[in-house]
């Protein structure tokens, strides 16, 4: 191989391992990628809570990336029950990095937005006293595949922006397997 090839080569190599870390150095905590795990909220403030249109449920809470979110009927009182695996790796709780606050989005009372520190130390965001979760089931905007699952002390539903459960309604009957997380 040349010494100008050698060059290209190694230039090429630092060039895109560059983009790559750029990448990963952009995100935020709040959201959720492909796997449900907290990735990106797409504001620099913190996680935004918004409202947004959800199936046939109607208009309920949502992340920056218009994921539904939920409360677990178990969290009353705004204690965080869902605190360890296998509940947030099938519930990823919605987490603000510490220090920062949640952003209240279009159609969200600021006043309800508060949060909560969750038994391993992270900051969870809260709405009208209830901890907010994701569900790995929703694998995009629009979705509400955890209606309704009762499971890990609770039965889980999406929050309206009223601060209350959207009971009933569900857009999507819990399949065998999704209702098989009865811990």
């Amino acid at each position: 191989m040349s010494g100008s090839r050698r060059t290209f080569v190694a230039v090429a190599s630092v060039v895109g391992l560059a983009l790559v870390l750029a990448a990963c150095a952009s995100k935020t905590p709040g959201s959720t990628g492909p796997t449900g795990s907290p990735t990106s909220s797409g504001t620099t403030g913190g996680v935004t809570v918004k409202a947004a249109s959800v199936g046939i449920l109607g208009t309920a809470l949502v992340n920056g990336d218009g994921r539904t979110l939920y409360m677990l009927t178990a969290d009353q009182g705004g204690k965080v029950t869902c605190a360890a695996s296998p509940c947030t790796g099938i519930w990823p709780p919605l987490l603000v990095p510490a220090g920062s606050s949640p952003v209240a989005g279009s159609g969200v009372t600021a006043s309800m937005l508060r949060t909560v520190k969750t038994p391993s130390g992270a900051t969870q965001v809260m709405y009208n006293n209830w901890p907010l979760y994701m569900y790995s089931g929703d694998s995009g905007s629009g979705q509400a595949n955890g209606q309704g699952i009762n499971s890990f002390g609770g039965v889980w539903h999406p929050l309206a922006p009223s601060g209350h459960p959207i009971v009933g309604g569900s857009s999507t009957t819990p399949s065998s397997s999704q209702s098989g997380y009865g811990y």
